[in-house]
């Protein structure tokens, strides 16, 4: 093979560069046959990823969304959540007040009520007493030598009826249905 040979058969193989030494015009991959098919499955995966990407965009802004939606229902149920603990604590508050309050009273009541029962207690001795005096009274004397009615209360005759004086010298009470004076 002669130089030229060798020449020519690289100009054939570089369809870019014209004999004469120029360049040709155009791409080299044009004058392929596969360069349309790959243009196309290039276009079509350039088409696809770009669909994806833009649903995966919309997805990442619905999944933010929700985010932010939950978020903020999560913050107001913490608000009211914490409006319930706030609310259960005054209520304890005052229920304890309240149960100081109601210890108090009854811590007063009973002492009025120990107070009441002492002096009821003094007085039913002291009716006993009365009444334990009026019998051994009874039992002493008699019928006052001036009057058929026993214990003659000199001070009172005249003035208390007959039926008032023998009720208080047995012992009885006297009602305000009595007829008192004569």
């Amino acid at each position: 093979m002669i130089f030229d040979d060798l020449k020519s058969t690289t100009m054939k193989d570089q369809p870019d560069q014209k004999p004469n030494g120029e360049k040709a015009k155009g791409l080299y991959f044009l004058s392929s046959r596969w360069w349309c098919p790959a243009a196309v499955l290039l276009g079509v995966l350039c088409l696809g990823l770009l669909v994806t990407l833009i649903m995966l965009i919309m997805q990442v802004s619905q999944v933010s969304g929700l985010l932010k939606q939950h978020q903020a229902n999560l913050t107001h149920q913490e608000i009211i959540l914490e409006g319930q603990i706030l609310a259960q604590r005054q209520a304890e508050k005052a229920s304890q007040e309240s149960e100081k309050e109601l210890k108090e009273m009854i811590k007063n009541l009973t002492q009025k009520l120990d107070e009441k029962s002492k002096k009821q207690m003094e007085l039913h001795h002291q009716n006993l007493n009365l009444q334990e005096a009026l019998r051994k009274a009874a039992n002493f004397s008699g019928i006052h030598p001036a009057s058929k009615r026993p214990f003659q209360f000199p001070i009172l005759d005249g003035v208390v009826s007959e039926e008032a004086e023998q009720l208080m010298a047995l012992g009885g009470w006297l009602s305000f249905d009595a007829p008192l004076f004569s």
